[in-house]
């Protein structure tokens, strides 16, 4: 997986609430849509710049791990690819922890 920092924390972010919704009982198909670019910034990145949290979308769109729909020139809506969620899926629990680690020691 060749990403940016930041995108890998964002692509880590939502695959935890997608986890985290489907545990709750949400379907698949509604536990990966996601909204807004200024929605997931306030909500999950309230400490990053908007533009930030928009490149770091566009990214993992760019690199087929978000389906990105646009309007007025930002990030509309968005989901999670399947191809994220499997990419994610096979990933060590090694590895999630470091990302873990990660966030929890760099995104307030």
């Amino acid at each position: 997986m060749v990403l940016t920092k930041d995108a890998k924390t964002v692509l880590f972010t939502l695959y935890k609430e997608y986890e985290k919704r489907k545990k709750n009982g949400t379907s698949k198909s509604k536990a990966k849509n996601f909204d807004s670019a200024k929605s997931i910034q306030e909500n999950f990145f309230p400490k990053m710049l908007l533009e930030d949290v928009e490149d770091s979308l566009r990214e993992l769109g760019r690199n087929d791990f978000l389906d990105n729909f646009y309007a007025d020139n930002t990030i509309y809506f968005c989901s999670l690819s399947d191809s994220a969620i499997a990419v994610m899926e096979s990933q060590t629990k090694e590895t999630v922890l470091n990302i873990a680690d990660f966030i929890a020691k760099f995104i307030p």
